[in-house]
């Protein structure tokens, strides 16, 4: 099946805090705090399978697409939203994540809006005779496809040019 063909089908949707706990902890000899996730018990099945996944802000707009399989969702997620808080510490920080970064909280977002993120996720099985590279690549493929479409803020192939999903605004709402 070539990649054009493949139909996304069905996405499931899941609020931040419905798949993890955030848990802050103070640091010795560091300023400020360190978040760590805890993953919830009982996830939906379908967040623990391979497949293509966007970050949604209702004020933001799509500002990443990633894919995810079914073995490192979790660590992926994380790393994502160490980034978005400008607290990334052992992956490297893409130049995208880190102006969006900024933008982000500079704007007055921070850790209490993770409450306002929804995951939304495209469960993709792997099909009977896919070796992982096979998959990989197909994976890869459609990610491309979608982010064509969206052109995310944080994705490196976000083009500033072009229309996004990805809003900016300049200030939290309802604040002074």
């Amino acid at each position: 099946m070539k990649v054009n063909e493949i139909k996304l089908g069905r996405s499931v949707k899941y609020p931040f805090f419905s798949i993890f706990d955030v848990v802050q902890q103070r640091q010795d000899g560091r300023p400020g705090l360190k978040i760590r996730f805890q993953r919830k018990k009982n996830l939906p099945a379908e967040v623990l399978q391979s497949g293509i996944y966007a970050w949604f802000h209702p004020d933001w707009g799509y500002f990443y697409v990633g894919i995810a399989s079914k073995n490192n969702f979790r660590e992926r997620w994380y790393k994502h939203v160490q980034k978005l808080l400008d607290q990334c510490t052992t992956a490297k920080q893409m130049q995208n994540w880190k102006n969006f970064s900024s933008k982000f909280l500079s704007a007055g977002y921070g850790i209490e809006d993770l409450k306002n993120i929804t995951l939304r996720f495209f469960p993709i099985p792997s099909d009977l005779g896919d070796d992982p590279q096979t998959f990989k690549t197909k994976l890869g493929a459609i990610e491309d496809r979608i982010v064509a479409w969206l052109n995310p803020a944080c994705n490196y192939q976000y083009n500033p040019e072009k229309p996004s999903s990805t809003r900016f605004p300049a200030q939290r709402p309802n604040t002074p």
